[in-house]
């Protein structure tokens, strides 16, 4: 299902959504990192890398960035572990928790999302910078692009599992 759940969003953003930014080069959405922040916690780390790896390829493939998603989206791959880590409850994840908002929380998903947003984002910035003295001017815009991603994952954590309903296996 995450596969699945990944491939459908990384074609998603490739076609219809790439173009999607409501206010210029300020607030440039990767939707498909919604499907990166839905691998359940409790996945292997190469798991997840292996998942920021093919997020990022499927990207690169589809819209012809050349390895600038793929390096990104490995970085965040290798981020989420620590990441889950960081976020995890007292107790430590149940074997039957999703990364979902009636599972583990609007708190615990903001944070993940806006943290795993900018990780991508800014490694994406640097990749597509390479140059010092041109990195600050794309500063900001990373930091706003990874905010508004993180918002349009919580606009599809609502939209695709709502906080009240029970979601089957």
């Amino acid at each position: 299902m995450t596969l699945a759940r990944l491939a459908l969003m990384v074609v998603l953003q490739a076609i219809l959504l790439e173009s999607v930014a409501p206010f210029g080069e300020w607030t440039r959405p990767q939707w498909a990192l919604w499907a990166l922040f839905m691998v359940p916690p409790q996945a292997g780390a190469f798991t997840k890398l292996g998942a920021g790896f093919l997020m990022g390829l499927g990207l690169d493939l589809m819209m012809g960035t050349y390895g600038h998603h793929m390096v990104a989206g490995t970085v965040l791959g290798g981020a989420l572990p620590g990441l889950h880590r960081i976020l995890a409850p007292r107790d430590g994840y149940e074997v039957t928790q999703k990364p979902t908002l009636r599972d583990l929380g609007f708190q615990w998903v903001l944070v993940l999302s806006l943290l795993g947003a900018a990780v991508f984002h800014l490694a994406l910035m640097l990749v597509d910078t390479w140059h010092a003295h041109l990195m600050p001017g794309a500063l900001l815009p990373a930091l706003t692009s990874a905010v508004w991603t993180a918002c349009c994952c919580l606009l599809l954590h609502l939209l695709i599992v709502p906080p009240g309903r029970k979601t089957n296996g």
